[in-house]
């Protein structure tokens, strides 16, 4: 009796034990959630959010288009603490970090992705048991989804209407984006450190891949390198359930070195997918993204 009381306890703490170390790491761009004209949310609207946050109970979260950690609180209240970045506009990058974890973090903002008119990125640096995990949280320019980023194809974009204006601006400026991209990824790749990259790209990696792009032309191959610097992400392979699958290709990514890679609970990528059907007005009360997850042990 004693020797299987005494198995038992040794099974329940392994089983703690590998769930204390365990890590939910994920992304929510959540649409306009702030003070301004774009954001006519009901409490309602909130109390379904807030919802949903316990249901991801995500211990790292990379936050798009989220104004402040006020908002953040709204929806993920106050077992969090919080880092933004101050870039002058409502859509901004934050990430959560979830307290009882027990976390050193270090927090500053990444604005070499700003190159106009652009979203800052979160750099992120977390310690824990003598292990540390680097990340980068990014909203990159939205509107060139699958266009080839070289400056000769970009050039050649037509531009007689606003919206052929708008497109080509925006495959500009996520080409110019590439480089401080590539040069922080770079950095860490040289250490051999355990780096993740995550958040809203605006880009289907998943085409990017299907229509074999060169490095010059596809955001994926510009960021994939090889050695230190070569990425894996499970959203170039799978579709999106996100709202029925009405947004069939993934804009969300968490992309992980080598090292963060090894620490990876295989097939543990979620997407939580909100539960009713698919309208406009329902995408902007919720979202118009579904957060999507990963586990690591750390």
């Amino acid at each position: 009796m004693k020797n299987s009381m005494f198995t038992l306890t040794v099974l329940l703490f392994s089983s703690f034990m590998a769930q204390a170390n365990e890590l939910k790491l994920a992304s929510w761009n959540i649409a306009w959630l702030g003070s301004h004209e774009y954001n006519q949310r009901s409490e309602a609207d909130y109390q379904q959010l807030a919802l949903y946050a316990k249901q991801l109970n995500a211990d790292v979260i990379a936050l798009q288009e989220v104004e402040s950690e006020y908002w953040a609180r709204k929806v993920f209240g106050d077992d969090y603490d919080y880092y933004f970045s101050t870039k002058d506009w409502v859509q901004r990058v934050g990430v959560a970090v979830k307290k009882s974890q027990g976390f050193t973090v270090k927090a500053k903002e990444y604005k070499a992705l700003d190159i106009g008119r652009v979203r800052h990125g979160m750099d992120i640096t977390l310690t824990r048991n003598n292990k540390t995990l680097h990340l980068l949280a990014v909203h990159l320019k939205s509107g060139c989804f699958t266009d080839p980023l070289d400056n000769n194809s970009i050039a050649a974009m037509p531009s007689s209407t606003d919206k052929e204006v708008r497109r080509k601006e925006a495959c500009d400026k996520l080409n110019k984006q590439i480089k401080p991209l590539e040069q922080w990824i770079d950095l860490h790749a040289e250490q051999g450190a355990a780096y993740i990259v995550l958040g809203d790209f605006n880009r289907r990696f998943s085409q990017d891949i299907a229509l074999k792009y060169s490095e010059s032309k596809g955001l994926w191959q510009a960021l994939d390198d090889e050695g230190q610097a070569a990425l894996w992400t499970p959203t170039t392979t799978i579709n999106s359930d996100c709202w029925g699958g009405y947004y069939k290709d993934y804009i969300d990514h968490i992309l992980m070195s080598p090292k963060a890679k090894q620490s990876y609970i295989e097939s543990s990528f979620e997407q939580l997918v909100f539960k009713p059907k698919y309208t406009k007005k329902l995408s902007q009360n919720l979202s118009d993204h579904c957060p999507i997850s990963v586990k690591l042990k750390l």
